[in-house]
């Protein structure tokens, strides 16, 4: 492509990541959450929901087949997604069957529409494997990412305050709030596929003999390091939708907080997000995918334990200031391990095979993160019954002093087994040796250097409007910091 086509090429990919993300902001997460307990779903139901998009993976062997057979990954990428976006429309309809009906139609509809972003997804990945320099991974994806976080947060408050708003005033079936929330979703679903098909291709590289399916599917299970590293991936996804998926639900049912509350905490989380990618990024292409990761994954499990002590009675008059930092602190952790195990598993997949890794890479992690949330449904009602709790007491003198350092309920019993399965996942990292990049550990110098360096960066008028921009010039900007950045020339 020329330089003009560059451009123009990766303008539209951001724009369609925002108009997807804002279709996801409105979709899934707290809001898909607060719409099936309006409609009265069971835990067992919740749990369903949180495993779909990871049960339904298994989608992407197939997807591998059609993209090696067809090798038009742009078309294959627009004609799924769109197919699935339909399902949205369908789910905003959902309050007006009402009962069980309307549940069964909500996660019908979301395994549908979810089961499309698989064969999507796996079109995508190779496309973009392709399409963007490996060095230049993680200063692209983290400034993609970055303007996706920046959407969501806006998106969410709005949608936070439109519901709890409407759910004042109208007067319609349980749940109807909702629906003007996931029809709009839609619409900016059916946005991005527009995007994506006026998006320039980029054409796969000529093969002189296809191999069979069964080979293609097998390349990744022979390699060893790779085995390595879905092994890593596997038991952090299991260990990381053990908990998360249940975050909102324990806000809402256990803390009593509303849908508006709620949003203003994971608003907070994506703040955070936002204001770490880049810094995560920066990282990356400086040391390595692995040296972040051995810093934000233990970070997001300590929050993850966190979690546990919002169920002590003396923490009880600070809870949501708890939840504040705990939030703030889980966006960081989350902006590095998204951005360094997408990008490690990028950079492991071989050129040229990279539809195959990656699709093996996300059925493995899937189908661990598919049986996490399914079992904390069906292990809800047990455990909401039981209790275990320690303490200290101090007998003597005038009163006695009682200090409860344990308390585990409901959720939080997941809470502590995700840290302690999240452990486990953590000694798997180690074993995974990277192609490239710096093998020194990432010091915690390091990380207060580049988030200084980073503050910098914003603390000017001319900073923010760099934000605002983001990498609709990628191209142009890049080459003016590889002149501008002292550092430059050992990343």
């Amino acid at each position: 492509m020329t330089p003009a086509e560059t451009e123009r090429t990766f303008r539209l990919l951001l724009y369609d990541a925002l108009a997807s993300e804002a279709m996801g902001t409105l979709t899934t997460g707290v809001f898909l959450t607060g719409f099936a307990l309006a409609l009265g779903a069971s835990n067992l139901a919740i749990g369903v929901l949180a495993a779909v998009p990871s049960a339904v993976q298994f989608l992407q062997f197939p997807a591998v087949i059609l993209v090696e057979r067809l090798r038009t990954r742009r078309a294959i990428c627009a004609w799924a997604a769109g197919t699935g976006r339909v399902f949205l429309v369908f789910a905003a309809l959902a309050p007006f069957l009402g009962g069980d009906a309307g549940v069964v139609l909500l996660v019908a509809s979301i395994a549908a529409y979810q089961a499309s972003a698989a064969v999507a997804g796996c079109a995508w990945n190779s496309w973009m494997r392709d399409l963007v320099p490996e060095t230049e991974f993680g200063r692209f994806f983290g400034k993609r990412a970055a303007a996706n976080t920046a959407v969501a947060t806006t998106l969410a408050l709005a949608g936070g305050l439109i519901v709890d708003r409407l759910r004042s005033v109208t007067a319609g079936p349980s749940g109807v709030a909702f629906t003007g929330i996931f029809l709009l979703g839609a619409a900016f679903g059916f946005l991005g596929v527009w995007l994506l098909a006026i998006t320039p291709d980029q054409p796969m590289a000529p093969v002189a003999a296809r191999p069979r399916a069964l080979s293609l599917l097998a390349f990744p299970f022979r390699d060893r390091n790779f085995r390595r590293l879905m092994a890593f991936l596997s038991s952090w996804n299991f260990a990381a939708n053990l908990a998360a998926p249940f975050f909102a639900v324990y806000m809402l049912k256990s803390l009593g907080y509303s849908l508006l509350t709620v949003v203003v905490l994971t608003t907070a989380s994506q703040l955070s997000n936002l204001a770490a990618i880049s810094v995560w990024g920066n990282l990356i292409d400086r040391f390595s995918n692995k040296a972040v990761l051995s810093v934000s994954a233990p970070l997001y499990l300590l929050c993850a334990l966190a979690w546990t002590f919002t169920g002590l009675a003396w923490v009880q008059p600070a809870t949501l200031y708890l939840l504040f930092g705990i939030h703030v602190l889980m966006g960081i952790a989350t902006a590095g391990v998204a951005l360094g195990s997408g990008n490690i598993a990028m950079k492991l997949s071989p050129p040229g095979q990279a539809t195959a890794y990656l699709a093996a890479s996300s059925v493995v992690s899937a189908s661990c993160a598919a049986v996490a949330p399914i079992l904390g449904g069906l292990c809800a009602d047990f455990f909401a019954v039981h209790e275990l709790t320690a303490g200290f007491t101090w007998k003597g003198g005038l009163h006695d002093v009682k200090l409860q350092v344990l308390h585990f309920h409901d959720w939080t019993f997941f809470f502590a087994i995700a840290f302690v399965v999240g452990l486990f996942s953590l000694h798997r990292l180690s074993f995974v040796q990277e192609t490239s990049g710096s093998a020194s550990p990432l010091l915690m110098r390091d990380l207060l250097l580049e988030a200084r360096r980073a503050v910098r960066g914003i603390s000017s008028v001319a900073g923010l409007v760099r934000i605002a921009r983001m990498p609709v010039s990628y191209p142009r900007l890049r080459a003016k910091g590889r002149r501008a950045d002292p550092h430059a020339s050992s990343r």
